[in-house]
């Protein structure tokens, strides 16, 4: 039973870092053919209003050090997993489509935001469901 539990442990850990391969290495595709070139110059609308940009990666960072270690089920984690690697990502969209002349500064804190989910962490929530 110990190696079938073991088993179903490795499971799922791998579906947590296909998950998070997928969307790290998708930003950077979305980022190779989504992102065109950077405007010169800022437009009026945006000296500040760009870093509303840095909100969801902001929100991410807290999902990752603030709620995801206070969770003890898989089933809650999960889920949290998923909303912050997304919200990670969403400052990469916002960049490309909202706000051009600041895309790669969002994409790289999108990269940083997906990477900091990379789930060395998730064995813990495995041995708590048993």
């Amino acid at each position: 039973m110990n190696s079938s539990s073991s088993d179903q442990e490795k499971q799922q850990l791998i579906v947590w870092l296909v998950l998070w391969a997928a969307f790290q290495g998708g930003i950077f595709t979305i980022y190779h053919f989504v992102a065109g070139p950077a405007p010169a110059q800022s437009s009026v609308l945006e000296p500040t209003l760009w870093l509303v940009g840095i909100a969801p990666f902001l929100v991410s960072v807290i999902i990752r050090f603030l709620v995801m270690p206070r969770l003890k089920s898989i089933a809650f984690a999960l889920p949290c997993f998923i909303v912050g690697v997304g919200l990670a990502e969403f400052s990469c969209f916002l960049g490309i489509f909202f706000f051009p002349s600041h895309q790669r500064d969002l994409f790289i804190l999108s990269a940083i935001g997906i990477f900091q989910f990379i789930p060395f962490y998730a064995p813990r929530y495995f041995k708590s469901e048993a």
